[in-house]
């Protein structure tokens, strides 16, 4: 398992960029948020991978402020993606904007568009001390979309896959039978990589004028077993038979560099652990 790691390379702002809520959005280098009432907050779990550059040296990792886990490359177009988890149970504190997000999907690590379905758990209710639960798709840059409620404990199973001009998105509960598939086009999706990730998501206002990302919910652990993919004219296989790299999210640290928000584990054939380190700040996206 890789442990958590700060590191003590300068992170300017002009360093930190990226795609979430509107295209060519850019990371600024506040870490706290206001002005956006909690009651107008609109949720997008998904999107594009948000880069965190300025490590010295080589970087075996990638560095994200929105992402961890894996994503997979290929020379050839990525026809399919799987995974299955187990949704984490999360603890709520109390606090406004805790987040996270299980999800599998093509494009993003690399690309503007993502192609992915999932579930999200956010601290709710009164005082933001309920935990709720619902599963998702998100063809970005259209929002995502809720499809159905979650619980605690439930076995899910999120798949995309592509054939003639066409994605295929179904996100399944197996505890409870409860399914949801969605078929979408895009002629601008690139397919040019694979992911299996746990993320911190976006909010923005209703007007979308004001987004920024969320703290990291308190998961405990969270295991995505069954990490497949398949490219064009290829077998399916997992993560690790492709080019594949491990990704850390992370919060800018105090004085410079930064700081985990989970540990993620090696691959243990098609599987990998990730473990709850802390919930960070909320960060804001300004276009």
């Amino acid at each position: 398992m890789r442990t958590k790691r700060i590191v003590t390379t300068a992170l300017a702002a002009a360093a930190l960029t990226g795609a979430a809520c509107l295209t060519g959005m850019t990371a600024t280098a506040s870490a706290a948020v206001t002005g956006i009432p909690a009651t107008s907050n609109v949720p997008h779990p998904g999107g594009p991978l948000v880069t965190a550059n300025g490590a010295s040296g080589s970087q075996a990792t990638t560095v994200s402020l929105n992402w961890s886990g894996y994503a997979a490359t290929s020379k050839k177009g990525f026809t399919y993606v799987h995974t299955t988890f187990v949704q984490p149970a999360i603890t709520c504190p109390g606090v406004a904007d805790q987040w996270t997000s299980n999800w599998a999907g093509l494009d993003g690590y690399n690309t503007d568009t993502v192609e992915q379905d999932g579930t999200f758990a956010h601290c709710g209710g009164s005082g933001n001390t309920t935990p709720k639960y619902e599963a998702w798709y998100e063809m970005y840059p259209a929002n995502s979309v809720n499809v159905f409620a979650v619980h605690a404990g439930d076995i899910i199973d999120a798949s995309v896959s592509y054939a003639g001009g066409q994605f295929s998105l179904t996100v399944s509960d197996l505890s409870t039978g409860k399914t949801s598939t969605t078929t979408a086009t895009c002629s601008s999706c690139a397919r040019a990589s694979a992911e299996w990730i746990i993320e911190r998501p976006e909010l923005c206002n209703n007007a979308g004028t004001k987004c920024f990302l969320t703290e990291l919910a308190d998961f405990g652990t969270s295991t995505m077993s069954g990490d497949e993919a398949q490219v064009t004219g290829g077998n399916v296989k997992g993560v690790a038979g492709f080019t594949n790299f491990p990704i850390d999210m992370i919060d800018p640290a105090s004085g410079g560099g930064f700081i985990s928000l989970d540990t993620v584990s090696a691959l243990n054939a098609k599987s990998f652990t990730a473990t709850w380190d802390r919930s960070g700040n909320t960060f804001p996206i300004s276009g």
